[in-house]
């Protein structure tokens, strides 16, 4: 929670900055490269915001994607409006792409520092050569006695680090799944009491997968205690989240197994959905 905390106030902080940048150079910008710049500013502000919501508000997709497309639309028309309208209606076409495209992504990612950050990097080293491009185009650009300018220098040793940090955060999430499944080879105190709890009930197993559930029609018998067991291979997409208004289910579901108590069902077929209504299955109660 933290890191995408961090994550929101950079995006804030970098997106100000460099609309600000722009508008103090308006008057030595063409027409084109006002609408390179609005739109690179509404593209990349509203897709890391929207993947850092995405990620904080989980399977919220609608409200992640209206506060990134609209943040992504005034980024970009603020940005290209003091250039020209033609720039700022770009940069705000370009808000909504990246605001939908980040939010979706988010909505569909499982709560990882390691995307948050990759993100970040991207976005801070986008920025970073906006910034050069801007100075570029005004002419206030100039190379140093070694030919390589400060701001390309800043930028390739940002881009440098991130991809060290994120490399990090990968390793250390790496090694903590190889533990957990050594640990998982053995019988662990938890599997047991999980096997007590299920006493008296009727099991029904669904495999979910990062491209949908299996089987897609489950039967159980009604009037018996019943609980399905969502278990779950791999939490990557939008099918680590179970939605579903006839049995009242709205869940996040772990990797491993993941029993839901479906009790007192009456004969019928119900149906359930992944958080994007993308994947589904039926239970069939007979």
């Amino acid at each position: 929670m933290m890191v995408a905390i961090l994550s929101v106030v950079l995006t804030l902080l970098f997106t100000g900055y460099n609309v600000f940048y722009t508008y103090k150079r308006r008057e030595k910008l063409t027409c084109m490269a006002g609408m390179m710049i609005a739109m690179t500013v509404g593209m990349m502000s509203s897709l890391a915001l929207g993947v850092v919501l995405g990620v904080v508000l989980q399977h919220d997709l609608t409200l992640s994607t209206i506060i990134a497309v609209l943040f992504g639309m005034g980024a970009g028309y603020l940005t290209g409006k003091p250039i020209s309208l033609m720039a700022a209606l770009d940069g705000m076409m370009a808000g909504i792409m990246g605001g939908m495209m980040g939010a979706m992504l988010g909505v569909m990612l499982v709560v990882s520092d390691s995307i948050v950050l990759f993100i970040d990097v991207i976005f801070i080293f986008v920025m970073s050569v906006l910034i050069q491009l801007i100075d570029e185009e005004t002419g206030k650009a100039k190379a140093t006695n070694e030919g390589v300018n400060k701001p390309f220098f800043g930028s390739a040793l940002t881009l440098f680090v991130g991809i060290v940090i994120v490399g990090v955060v990968l390793l250390f999430q790496y090694q903590g799944k190889v533990s957990s499944a050594s640990q998982s080879l053995g019988l662990q105190p938890e599997a047991q009491t999980t096997s007590q709890e299920n006493e008296g009930y009727q099991i029904a197993t669904v495999d979910v997968k990062s491209n949908g559930y299996g089987p897609e029609n489950i039967e159980v018998k009604a009037g018996v205690p019943t609980k399905i067991d969502f278990k779950t291979q791999s939490g990557i997409s939008c099918t680590k989240h179970i939605v579903s208004h006839e049995l009242g289910i709205d869940v996040d579901l772990k990797k491993g197994e993941n029993f839901i108590d479906l009790n007192d069902l009456k004969p019928g077929t119900y149906r359930y959905t992944c958080g994007m209504y993308m994947y589904g299955g039926t239970i069939t109660v007979k």
